[in-house]
């Protein structure tokens, strides 16, 4: 019975050695270094990713024409690195998990109008607030997986923009503001809480803003001591990513709200610096100004603040590639935005992909880690044989 105990003991302490591999590695994948790619434009000087999804599908805007001259912008998807554009004068904001997009159209050539695409890469044209007229804009800038889609929308009388819910529905629903005028709504979870900003009592500030659809409140979510904030995220467990004016509102900073405080994500060493996204594992990007003034992407990992270029390997460096702004990160680490090259005369912006590659060492631990559970599953096969 003694040598039994000992051999389903041992067992048990390999099981355990091999989860601590696994997880080592998987914590040590969170921090590898990236593959970067350029995510090229639709023959025009610019183009621009604003979200993406766990499948990798990455959707923004693109500018047509040559490199030297921009013909107008068309909403773009890629998957992967791979291209797909889409109805001309048009841009996608967000992309919920099967690859539905919410953005604007500007049907007239000018102004942008909310509206939707499926997988397949059907227009939807949602309601506004006065018509799809030209300067009464309106824009779908969040949708969840529930199809449920927030934005805003200019007001009939033309003196403010409303915040919007299209709850799968073409026709919207006005969201209640705190005390202001004006709000616009900017991401939604699959829970039916989303944020934004809105004005309150008298439009004196701009605050970060939660609005819980399915109760119908709203809730200030305050600032860092400045007059403004804004929420621009919200992943599934209601963290949110944003900014806020500090005391004296000189200054800008990225803040991280996890639902009781908010958290200053400081600079890479300048004055300002903003959160666009953040995903399931808390993890955001954005960008911030270093101590010179210029603008780097960011990455928040939970501690740290980094320098999104630093992760680059040192011959894109060389290259002339600088990353400016991250705007999307799923929840394998996939990162995206907008890229400068100056050398190769990208200075309106590239779209990029950072695709995370584990170090190594990461697989030989993984490797391990598998080889020592297959160890005691054969070990645990023999015990059987030799007991059962």
């Amino acid at each position: 019975m003694k040598s039994k105990t000992i051999k389903y003991s041992s067992i048990k302490l390999a099981g355990l050695a091999a989860a601590g591999l696994l997880f080592l590695a998987a914590s040590q994948a969170n921090a590898a270094s990236y593959a970067f790619h350029d995510l090229g434009t639709a023959g025009g000087p610019w183009s621009m990713a604003l979200a993406i999804n766990n499948a990798g599908q990455i959707t923004g805007g693109n500018s047509r024409g040559t490199p030297i001259r921009d013909d107008g912008e068309i909403l773009t998807i890629w998957d992967g690195a791979t291209m797909t554009t889409s109805d001309l004068d048009s841009r996608g904001w967000s992309i919920n998990s099967s690859g539905a997009i919410a953005g604007g159209y500007a049907d007239r050539g000018f102004w942008f109008f909310a509206s939707t695409w499926n997988a397949a890469g059907v227009r939807t044209d949602l309601e506004d607030l006065a018509g799809r007229k030209d300067e009464f804009w309106s824009v779908g800038q969040g949708i969840n997986d529930l199809g449920q889609v927030v934005g805003a929308a200019v007001a009939a009388d033309n003196n403010s923009y409303k915040p919007l819910l299209w709850d799968n529905s073409t026709t919207p629903t006005v969201l209640d503001t705190l005390g202001g005028q004006t709000g616009e709504a900017l991401g939604i979870n699959n829970a039916g809480l989303a944020v934004g900003n809105s004005f309150t009592t008298g439009d004196a500030a701009s605050h970060a803003t939660l609005w819980d659809i399915n109760s119908g409140s709203v809730t200030d979510l305050g600032t860092l001591g400045g007059i403004d904030s804004n929420a621009l995220a919200i992943n599934q467990i209601g963290q949110i990513a944003g900014w806020s004016y500090l005391t004296g509102d000189l200054a800008q900073h990225a803040t991280f709200w996890d639902g009781a405080a908010l958290t200053d994500l400081g600079t890479l060493g300048g004055t300002n610096s903003s959160a666009l996204a953040l995903n399931n594992l808390g993890q955001v990007v954005g960008w911030s100004e270093l101590a010179d003034g210029s603008q780097h992407a960011m990455f928040w990992d939970g501690a740290t603040l980094i320098d999104l270029n630093s992760l680059l390997d040192p011959a894109l460096v060389s290259a002339g590639w600088v990353l400016k702004e991250a705007a999307g990160i799923n929840d394998h680490g996939a990162i995206v935005g907008t890229a400068v090259n100056d050398l190769l005369g990208i200075t309106n912006g590239h779209a990029f992909l950072l695709s995370p590659v584990p170090e190594p060492e990461t697989y030989a631990m993984l490797l391990a880690g598998l080889g020592l559970m297959g160890a005691m599953a054969r070990r645990r096969k023999v015990t059987v044989k030799l007991h059962g």
